[in-house]
């Protein structure tokens, strides 16, 4: 990776503050083609915003995750609402929140290419989903999974998911984990946090779903939803025939166990050991023959320890990975993410539905209020009511 340094940073070692990082961020947009009023603006808006972190005692990258970004996002929906409502001062207007985010966003996604950054956190779904709406030009161009990009998707797992269990039986677990993974998101419209496993975030209900929080029967998930209440979440038929494959192939020892458990060793390595140590009370020595002896997962399954579940993070790159296998039509940055994103599926099964049935989407959104499912797809209402309008107007004109 280039050295930090070259753009001016004072760091010799680690990621640099995040004051330090907007300095190297403006130094890189003076090299390129963005003028110098966008350079301006952005020194204005991430400024800030690095004041509003600092009042939480946030000032560097390492503190960052989607859980900041998303308090953030609501921070900016207050402001919104205070100037719309017309009764505090300090408000602002949708349009000026969503370029405020995007700024933000630009900083963040310059962040992760240089590594101080996992991901763009400003791109995951709890975030994004905290902001006000958009107008509903902005929100006709948030990515969603389109029906045929949907059946493409789940056609490809299908085939790769059959075609491993007849090569080799039990032992394929990872395609039929990744056909799964990608049936959950497609028919059920759960958000990303409330399925894997939040990296920052040790609340019960953000650490990835258990094969308890299924039931198969009723169709539906139990989740941590986004009021911090349990719902659940509902499981499309569409979805059973590969979570219950999945289940059997799987075989997880204890109901506690994450229905989509992480594949990082490092991470199973490090499970493994504590319980051997703390709970065991096995000695150094021993643990590492253990381990030698047996596969890390052998030994996490005849202990009963349960191992940590994928991450958000985790789950977009397995997304990234089956979308290039797959060959799917996704534009590329700066125009698009190059994959199906986790949250697309939720704007994209809701897209879906709200097209047939308003009360329907709601509830499988699990939207409070209809009103706020239709804040969300208001570019459907749009187009579909000036479809009406001109067939009312021809008819108008017909009979005259």
């Amino acid at each position: 990776m280039p050295d930090p340094q070259n753009q001016g940073s004072s760091t010799t070692s680690g990621s640099p503050s995040l004051q330090e990082g907007l300095t190297q961020f403006l130094k890189a947009k003076a090299k390129g083609d963005d003028s110098g009023n966008y350079r301006r603006n952005a020194k204005r808006v991430i400024t800030r915003w690095i004041d509003w972190l600092a009042q939480r005692d946030i000032d560097d990258f390492e503190q960052l995750d989607e859980t900041v970004l998303a308090h953030y996002a609501e921070h900016l929906r207050r402001r919104v609402a205070a100037n719309e409502a017309e009764t505090t001062d300090g408000g602002i207007a949708r349009s000026t929140a969503w370029t405020y985010y995007n700024t933000v966003s630009a900083f963040l996604g310059w962040a992760s290419k240089w590594g101080y950054l996992q991901e763009n956190y400003a791109r995951a779904g709890l975030a994004q989903e905290s902001m006000p709406a958009r107008s509903t030009s902005q929100q006709s161009q948030q990515q969603f999974w389109t029906p045929d990009q949907r059946t493409q998707i789940l056609n490809y797992v299908n085939k790769r998911a059959h075609d491993a269990i007849d090569e080799k039986g039990l032992d394929a677990n990872v395609e039929v984990r990744d056909r799964a993974l990608v049936a959950v998101l497609a028919f059920t419209g759960v958000r990303a946090a409330e399925v894997f496993r939040s990296e920052h975030d040790n609340r019960t209900g953000r650490q990835g779903i258990r094969w308890r929080d299924v039931d198969l029967d009723e169709q539906t998930i139990s989740v941590l939803g986004k009021n911090q209440q349990r719902q659940s979440a509902w499981l499309l038929e569409q979805a059973i025939p590969a979570v219950e494959r999945y289940r059997t192939i799987s075989n997880p020892p204890t109901d506690d166990w994450p229905v989509f458990p992480t594949r990082h060793a490092p991470s199973l390595y490090q499970c493994a050991r504590t319980h051997l140590r703390e709970v065991e009370g096995e000695d150094k020595e021993t643990v590492e023959t253990i381990l030698e002896e047996q596969m890390v997962e052998e030994v996490l399954r005849e202990y009963q320890v349960v191992p940590p579940a994928i991450t958000t993070t985790g789950a977009r790159s397995v997304m990234k990975r089956l979308c290039e296998a797959a060959d799917i039509d996704v534009p590329t940055p700066p125009e698009g993410p190059g994959y199906l994103q986790l949250h697309g599926a939720r704007r994209g099964i809701g897209d879906t539905f709200y097209r047939m049935d308003r009360g329907t989407a709601q509830d499988l959104l699990r939207h409070q209020s209809l009103e706020t499912t239709k804040d969300h797809y208001s570019y459907i209402d749009a187009t579909e009511g000036a479809k009406r309008a001109s067939e009312m107007l021809d008819q108008s004109e017909d009979g005259n």
